[in-house]
This record gives C-alpha cells, structure tokens and sequence, in this order.
C-alpha cells in the first residue's frame, strides 16, 4: 500500500481510514463534486507491466459490471479509476454491520437469518440476470444495515488480484470456507456457485458452527467436495425441516442439483417466513437492536384466500407450497398424544363412503346431485304438461 498517508486520490479528499484487508485499505472520503461521503476502497496495482496491465483490465472490467447494479440489497458503485499506484472505487457509505460481526456478537434467531439470506438471494437473483456473479459470498461481504436492510458488498473488487488467490496449480480461488466444489476444482463457475455459498452463510447463521472448517486449507477444500452436511435442524432444534430441504437442495455437490436460479431460492425462503409466522426483522435504533422481530400481517389475495401469498408466487420447480395450504400442528399433536377417540379411530378398519354420507360431506357431488335432480324435475314438468 501507499508509502505515504494519503490526503487526496483522484478527486476525493480522504477523511479517514475505515479498515484494512488482504487486498488494500478502505477510506472514508469526501467526493466535492456531488458534495457526498463515500467509501473509497483501494488496491494496490502489480509493479511488473505485464501483471499490471492484467489487474487493470480486470479491476475495470469488474467494476464497470457493478456499477451497472442498481439493487435495494446491492451496495452502489458511484465511480472508479486510478491514480500512481492505486486502483479506486467509490461507492455508497454504509452504516451498519458486518454480517460476520453480528455472528460474532450472538446467536442469530432463526427468522432474522432466513431473512437475511432471503434478501442476499434477492440481491443476487438481479446480478445475475445482468450477467454478473460474485464469486466470494461470506459474512464479511454482506452488511447489515439498522433496519434490517441487507447489502451485498464487493462485486469483482475481491478477485482482482489473481495472484494472490491461486493454488499451486493455479486455481483462482475465493474465500476457501464458503467456495463452492467447482471453485475447488477449478472448474468454470456460473451463478449457482453463489447459491452454493448462500447456502453455507445460511447454514453457519442457523447453527452458529463453521460448515467447511478445517485445520487447514486443503482440509477446508476436502470438506467442500466430500462432505455432506447434518442437516441444520439436527444442531439447532429451533430449525424447521423445511430449512433442511432448502439447505440441502443449495448446497448439492452437483450445480444441476442446486437451485438454478436465485430468485427461487429467494422465493422459498419467503415460503418458510411465513411458514414461520410472517415475521420480519423490526426497525432498530442501533446495532444492539439488530435481532428484534415483529410481526406482519400478510396481504391475502380475495380469489384464493386459503393460500399464504409467498406461497402463491413460487414456481412449479419448488416443493415447498403444499406446506402452505394446511397446518399439520394439531394433527401432530394428536399423533404424539391420541386421545381415547383417536385410538378408537386409529384402530378401527376403513368402510367405504356411501352414496349419501359423500353428498352430505362433499360440496362437488352435492352440486352435482342437486343439478341432476333439478334437470330430472324441469324434464318431468315439460313431459307433464
């Protein structure tokens, strides 16, 4: 990095350090020109001509693709260039949380999680529809704003420098915890391996363990290929089975197993909100505040009212709206504690429904009947008269 404490890049005036990380320093920085506070994040451009002409075609190529992303829970690109040494890019100041703080801080309850992996799939699902794919989803990468707004950070900044992120047989790599197993082997890499790595943040979030650890990296990489997660709800038993399911369709070793598009991984986790109560994360005066949940009241389609409107708008791909249309709560309760009518029901053998119970009891040949007869009487009125 600069050898010299810097005042000015480009035309920002540096106000201040705002943190450090393996790739170069972010600054708090005023832009004169539109008379705003930005983040002006730095990397260090290589020495050698031909490894410099290659991190600048790749840092602008990179950010010219964020700067096209105008999403709620995508952090905005404001500008980018470079000036000696240093590449820039300005973008929006956020004031909030890490995601890999607020896990730090404590445990994560499990609707505030499903939401923040919601809105990541949301953020993501609209990148890459515009072609671009992130490549190093984590919780360092995701802040959290005071009301529970989510932002995805660092869009391409994170893999500039090739270099510094290869194996020794030259796999450019991400951050090894949360790549997907075709980042391991250094296969071609499309947006379903950030579904992959939404899948181990959501997993870590509901579990509070680290999915893919190891002693070291190879072991990490080992466990991305060849290990089969527990399903969350066997760590945390507040984890609905529904989560399960979700979890283990993301994180399929094969990428044409896994969600193939992160819309509908977002829609399935709006499913198990609701499933969940429709819960959503309360405004928060401050970081303390960031786990508060409150409850919603969901608006319901006049036409088809016996369905949750997050269930509705799923598509046929997904498994999960049948859960929506029935609640099994007291049917389970029944089972795990039968009454003295239960088990009389339980034990006694099936008769078949009559022809007068199921037009009692059934609305359709009930409609049906009462058409019939009617038609039959009209008919013997006609042929009387």
């Amino acid at each position: 990095m600069a050898k010299k404490k810097l005042t000015r890049l480009g035309r920002y005036k540096i106000r201040g350090e705002l943190g450090r990380g393996a790739m170069g320093i972010v600054y708090e920085a005023e832009d004169p020109a539109l008379d705003r506070i930005v983040a002006l994040k730095t990397i260090l451009l290589a020495d050698d001509a031909e490894g410099r002409k290659e991190y600048h075609q790749r840092f602008f190529q990179e950010a010219k693709a964020a700067g096209k992303l105008t999403h709620p829970n995508i952090i905005t690109v404001h500008d980018f260039g470079e000036e000696g040494d240093l590449a820039y890019t300005a973008m929006e100041l956020l004031k909030g949380v890490e995601l890999r703080a607020r896990m730090l801080k404590g445990e994560i309850s499990t609707v505030e999680a499903v939401d923040i992996a919601r809105q990541v799939a949301d953020g993501l699902g609209y990148a890459h529809e515009h072609g671009v794919v992130h490549r190093d989803i984590k919780p360092s990468n995701i802040m959290i704003l005071p009301r529970g707004q989510v932002k995805i950070m660092d869009f391409g900044i994170a893999r500039v420098r090739v270099s510094d992120h290869k194996t020794s047989t030259g796999v450019v790599l991400g951050t090894p915890r949360y790549m997907s197993p075709e980042q391991v082997a250094g296969l071609p890499v499309d947006h379903r391996s950030d579904i992959f790595s939404v899948g181990i943040v959501l997993y870590e979030m509901l579990t509070r363990a680290s999915l893919f650890g190891g002693a070291d990296t190879p072991q990490i990489l080992h466990n991305v290929s060849s290990v089969e997660p527990v399903p969350p709800s066997r760590v945390n038993r507040e984890v609905p089975p529904m989560l399960d399911f979700i979890i283990a369709r993301a994180l399929k070793k094969d990428p044409a197993g896994r969600y193939q598009d992160a819309y509908e991984l977002a829609a399935d986790l709006r499913t198990c909100l609701a499933e969940l109560g429709g819960r959503e994360r309360a405004p928060a005066k401050d970081d303390d505040d960031q786990n508060v949940t409150k409850t919603v009241k969901l608006e319901v389609d006049t036409d088809k009212t016996r369905f949750a409107p997050a269930a509705r708008a799923i598509g046929s791909d997904t498994r999960l709206p049948l859960s929506r249309q029935f609640d099994s709560a007291a049917a389970l309760e029944r089972l795990a504690a039968p009454g003295w009518r239960d088990r009389a029901l339980i034990g006694r053998s099936a008769r078949p429904v009559g022809f007068i119970r199921r037009i009692r009891s059934d609305p359709g040949p009930r409609l049906l009947f009462a058409a019939v007869l009617a038609a039959a009487m009209i008919g013997a009125a006609i042929a009387f008269a």
